[in-house]
């Protein structure tokens, strides 16, 4: 995963590398004068105040158009969002330091949404589904986002055969709780439980405090894709069975 694709900026003439939602192979590219952009009324409004500064009072809406960068793709993607103004430093001809500022867009809606990370191939559809309504809230509600996440973990749980209720000494059944259910993994993988378990405090706090960090949100993702490698394409066991197949072969002659 590429953490800095998700945190940087649209200009007026240039988008970020997001990878194409669609074929998966190429980059959306921002469509050369699609981007259009209006000041907010209350960006306006704010121009009379005593201490208004540009790069803390310009606000913006704005659209624009992407499109994939591979030719037999060509999707074509809708993003639109905020916007806001960028202060920077600059050195003139004569070595004299100033000042310059910049147009930024940040998205907040894409009509088809890039995957944040790349999804097993072998991904259950039920989790797939869950990751990319996670990946769609994360612009515009990090804490609906994080909720989507915890859903998406029951879903790996469910994939993984692990129990959903456990017998009681009635004979009754009762359901067992996510924390629970992260427990009993951990009884046979505990380093990958407590990835999961760390996820899961992170969709407490998104559904008792209704939102989180954004960069906490790119910790989780980090952490899912991670633990998806692991758990669905057993990459270890497989790099681990490979090793052992040619210390057999070839080791000690």
């Amino acid at each position: 995963m590429k953490r800095s694709l998700w945190i940087v900026t649209l200009s007026e003439s240039s988008s970020p590398a997001w990878p194409c939602p669609s074929c998966h192979k190429g980059i959306l590219l921002l469509v050369p004068k699609s981007l259009a952009f209006k000041e907010t009324i209350d960006s306006r409004r704010r121009r009379d105040e005593e201490y208004w500064t540009p790069e803390e009072d310009i606000g913006f809406t704005f659209t624009a158009w992407l499109k994939c960068s591979h030719a037999a793709c060509g999707q074509e993607v809708v993003v639109s969002g905020s916007g806001g103004v960028e202060q920077w430093q600059t050195v003139d001809e004569d070595g004299e330091p100033g000042i310059s500022y910049s147009n930024c867009f940040r998205p907040r809606y894409f009509s088809h949404t890039p995957d944040i990370f790349d999804i097993p191939k072998n991904c259950p559809n039920n989790v797939a589904k869950h990751l990319r309504a996670g990946f769609r809230l994360f612009f515009l509600d990090p804490g609906a986002s994080a909720n989507r996440i915890r859903v998406a973990l029951e879903s790996v749980l469910d994939h993984l055969g692990v129990p959903k209720r456990r017998r009681e000494p009635d004979n009754t059944f009762s359901d067992l709780s996510l924390h629970k259910r992260i427990e009993l993994f951990k009884n046979d993988k505990p380093r990958l439980g407590e990835q999961l378990m760390a996820l899961k405090w992170l969709g407490n706090t998104a559904s008792h405090e209704g939102n989180v960090d954004r960069d906490d949100l790119l910790d989780a993702f980090e952490i899912l894709e991670y633990s998806l490698v692991e758990l669905i394409e057993q990459r270890s066991a497989r790099v681990a069975k490979l090793a052992r197949q040619l210390t057999k072969k070839h080791g000690k002659r």
